[in-house]
């Protein structure tokens, strides 16, 4: 009966080690294997290789069998099983006398360390291992591809409410543009702007039309409005040169008076010492001259006034033509942000409407891209290494399978 038992055991064995598969796989920590003795049942057990890389044999204790093949997992806990003799009670009830040999134990892999699939899969996370298995399988086990990253509760209304929001961003980019324009023709001091400077949207023809025609009203109001704020300016200038030519005229005329009334006083001082005129007459002419020349000095002051005045004025003409240069360059950069802002959320809505349009379809029709797929394996207990791989990759127990569909679509930036 011991023969025999040992001829199975040696069967067994020959089974487990003949198999390339088992041969050339190493042991690593999450492998279950089933443990037996021939002849003795109740010795089968299933033991799991812990994270440290051993397990924990009946009879030996804890065996390091890590980065080991099956059979020479199994070569090394025969060495560390001595014969021994064990009484074993049958199913009769009676007790039995047993001897146990290392060639009487089978040591076989009952389960392999799970995979991994991630990725764009429908059901991502730890799949059974089986000899044989493919990225194909491990992919069909996972509920096949899906763009999971981009899975939405409601496609047909979130797809109306992309397209509604497109459609928005499009009229807010068109009309930033013309904005643009607008702005860099009011520098330039025209009357109308470029409507070519407005690339084509895909807006209704009445509905761009409007935005241009608004922006040309708004460019003819404000620089009407400009223009009669610059020309009131001017025209307090030109009042301002008026009174100054008025002042200047009647200070000469002043001027003239005043050299008169001296040659006045002159001669009649003359005329009062002969006695020719009383002294009343001096004395009205000396106050007449001094009024004369009161006069030419108050319109100097004012005159100088004036020029002061006028100087003002001037610069507040400049001020204005540049505050209001600065102004408009302000709007225009402040509109280039906002320009660049709505540009990028077009292109970010144009992309999610072709993923939960085009994309789906294709997904839907088994279309699409061909997915880039990654696997990833342990080489030792330290380091994970990435392997090129694709559907027909043969995998390994532990092995972690990211996949990353390529989504087919024609999206262009707006410039």
């Amino acid at each position: 009966m011991v023969r025999a038992a040992r001829a199975v055991a040696a069967a067994g064995a020959l089974l487990v080690g003949g198999a390339a598969t088992a041969a050339e796989y190493r042991l690593q920590a999450g492998d279950v294997l089933e443990f037996s003795v021939a002849g003795v049942p109740e010795m089968k057990q299933r033991l799991t290789v812990n994270l440290d890389g051993e397990v924990s044999f009946p009879l030996i204790g804890e065996v390091r069998v890590a980065g080991f093949p099956v059979a020479a997992a199994r070569e090394k806990v025969k060495t560390l099983l001595p014969n021994r003799s064990l009484t074993i009670r049958g199913q009769d009830g009676k007790e039995n006398l047993t001897v146990i040999s290392g060639d009487e134990i089978t040591l076989a892999i009952a389960e392999y360390r799970p995979i991994y699939v991630s990725g764009d899969v429908a059901k991502p996370g730890e799949q059974p291992y089986r000899p044989g298995l493919s990225v194909r399988q491990a992919v069909s086990l996972a509920g096949g591809y899906d763009l999971q990253r981009f899975r939405m509760e409601s496609p047909i209304l979130q797809t109306a409410e992309l397209r509604g929001e497109y459609q928005s961003l499009w009229a807010d980019f068109a009309r930033g543009q013309a904005t643009a324009a607008r702005l860099r023709a009011e520098l330039d001091g025209k009357s109308e702007f470029d409507r070519k400077a407005v690339l084509d949207a895909p807006l209704p023809a009445p509905v761009l039309n409007q935005i241009l025609d608004n922006e040309q009203k708004l460019l003819a109001a404000r620089a009407g409005d400009f223009s009669r704020e610059r020309d009131h300016l001017k025209r307090t200038v030109k009042l301002y040169d008026d009174r100054i030519e008025v002042l200047t005229e009647q200070r000469k005329k002043e001027d003239e008076g005043a050299q008169l009334d001296s040659s006045e006083i002159e001669r009649i001082n003359d005329l009062n010492r002969r006695g020719v005129v009383p002294i009343t007459r001096a004395l009205e002419t000396r106050r007449l001259s001094l009024l004369s020349s009161t006069r030419a000095l108050q319109i100097g002051v004012q005159t100088e006034q004036a020029k002061k005045d006028r100087q003002d004025a001037a610069r507040s003409v400049d001020r204005f033509v540049d505050q209001r240069r600065a102004e408009v360059l302000r709007d225009l950069q402040d509109n280039d942000i906002k320009l660049a802002q709505t540009r990028a959320k077009l292109q970010a809505v144009g992309e999610k409407l072709l993923y939960t349009g085009v994309v789906r379809s294709q997904l839907v029709r088994g279309g699409g891209g061909t997915p880039e797929i990654a696997v990833y394996r342990r080489t030792d207990p330290a380091q994970r290494t990435r392997i090129p791989a694709d559907e027909e990759t043969d995998l390994q127990p532990g092995d972690t399978i990211e996949v990353a569909l390529k989504v087919e679509y024609d999206f262009k930036p707006t410039q």
